[in-house]
């Protein structure tokens, strides 16, 4: 047996875990940043004072005054000159090495400047150095200790390094607690959704009404649980009406097959009623078999078929099959994409249905507008009532009236037009049931998309 998979975290954890790492990265970056500009704003303040420092001593040795004594600052002026030899100094730089070694800064910048140095006996020192003439020695160099600097910038990276981790902790278990509360509603979902079995769908899942992602959610597992519960209301009805429909066939069929008479003159009266039976019942299951076909989510075929063919086609079966006139005056041009085994189906069913129910006429008609080809098959029979058009094209409807009356006469079994609506739903049509102008009779008009012409580089499609 193969290793087990291995189990994925929760989606808590998973979110948990990497807005937990966005926010380390954040307060990484946020740290170096904050002691990277507090350094650079602090050595730039004593560039400041010592460029201050530099220019009152450039001017005092220039007016050839004496320099002030300013103190115990920290601050050490020197005066050096090109080769680096220093000729003068304050009392605080007295007895120590000159601040500035080769290669002398002013080499490649003779317009003064500042930097950082290491002194062998200071320590770590930043440097002001300035011309006292024009561009050439000798020079004013000012220098303050920056060890202190260097402490305060070690002890607030040191303060960072401590705060940020805890800060991250702080933060990932405030996201963990978050995130656990955004998806409360979604384990909520989970969990009434897994009480559901196929014998209880009538129970849906709670919305809050807030429109978010997650209410959007239960919305939607809404709608695909009703359409679940009306699926296997269908299911059941249609399992219901098929025992239905059988039952008779079948216990005619049996009671004619147990009681065959032994007078010869009457079995094959009683032999072909019982073939009728068996008859009826294999036309019930094919047709079962024929919308069960139709209902399958396979792909349909699209080619183009010429619509009217199919019409002059099954009219003039009627003509020779029946007493009918059969008035195919209105029928034009007509191409759709889609099968033409069952567009001829749909057809056929049409014909069946309207000669079925007409007293003396069927009229055809097929008209191209708008980018829709329209099929109308019309009938002088019973009518259909106003509040039943919807429903003939349900499975086994029966209507109490005078066209059920001549349909249960003539052997219709209730699927012929719901065989048409999934046929025309599947070529991405319509079907829907009328009376005549006149209003006598009735009408059933299917309107299919237009089979769109043939670029100029494409085959013609074959029919």
């Amino acid at each position: 047996m193969g290793a087990r998979p291995r189990r994925l975290r929760s989606l808590r954890f998973r979110i948990s875990a990497v807005a937990t790492l966005a926010v380390a990265v954040i307060l990484g970056v946020g740290a170096w940043w904050l002691a990277a500009y507090t350094d650079a704003r602090q050595t730039d303040q004593i560039d400041a004072s010592l460029r201050t420092d530099a220019k009152v001593t450039v001017r005092f040795l220039q007016s050839k005054e004496p320099v002030p004594d300013f103190g115990p600052t920290g601050r050490i002026v020197q005066v050096v000159l090109d080769n680096g030899r220093v000729v003068g100094s304050n009392e605080e730089s007295q007895g120590y090495a000159p601040v500035l070694r080769k290669p002398f800064p002013w080499v490649a910048h003779p317009d003064g400047g500042s930097l950082s140095v290491d002194h062998p006996d200071l320590g770590p020192l930043q440097v002001h150095y300035t011309p006292l003439k024009g561009t050439s020695g000798p020079w004013i160099v000012v220098a303050r200790s920056s060890e202190q600097l260097d402490r305060s910038i070690h002890s607030l990276r040191n303060t960072l390094l401590a705060v940020v981790p805890l800060l991250t902790l702080v933060f990932g278990a405030l996201i963990w607690v978050v995130v656990g509360r955004a998806l409360r509603p979604v384990e909520a979902i989970r969990s009434t959704v897994s009480e559901i079995t196929e014998r209880d769908l009538a129970q849906r899942v709670q919305t809050r009404g807030n429109g978010d992602e997650v209410d959007r959610l239960a919305v939607t597992m809404n709608a695909m649980l009703a359409r679940l519960e009306r699926a296997a209301g269908r299911e059941r009805q249609l399992v219901a009406d098929v025992s239905h429909e059988l039952r008779s066939p079948l216990a005619s069929a049996r009671a004619l097959i147990e009681t065959r008479p032994a007078d010869p003159a009457d079995a094959a009266e009683h032999d072909a009623a019982a073939l009728d039976a068996l008859a009826r019942l294999q036309a019930l299951v094919d047709q079962l078999l024929e919308l069960a076909r139709h209902e399958l989510p396979t792909p349909t075929p699209s080619r183009s078929v010429d619509l009217d063919d199919l019409v002059l086609q099954h009219a003039d079966i009627l003509r020779r099959t029946t007493a009918l006139a059969v008035d195919t005056s209105a029928v034009s041009g007509g191409q759709v994409l889609g099968s033409a085994e069952a567009l001829g189906r749909l057809v056929d069913n049409l014909a069946s249905n309207a000669a079925r129910h007409a007293r003396s006429a069927v009229q055809f008609a097929v008209a191209e507008a708008d980018g829709i080809v329209e099929l109308v098959v019309a009938d002088d029979g019973a009518g259909i009532p106003v509040e039943h058009r919807e429903a003939v094209f349900d499975r086994f409807t029966r209507l109490d009236d005078a066209r059920a009356r001549a349909a249960d006469e003539t052997g219709g079994l209730g699927l012929g037009l719901a065989i048409v609506a999934r046929i025309a739903e599947r070529h991405g049509g319509t079907v829907r049931a009328g009376a005549r102008p006149d209003g006598t009779g009735a009408t059933i008009t299917v309107r299919l998309p237009v089979a769109a012409p043939p670029g100029p580089d494409e085959p013609l499609p074959s029919a």
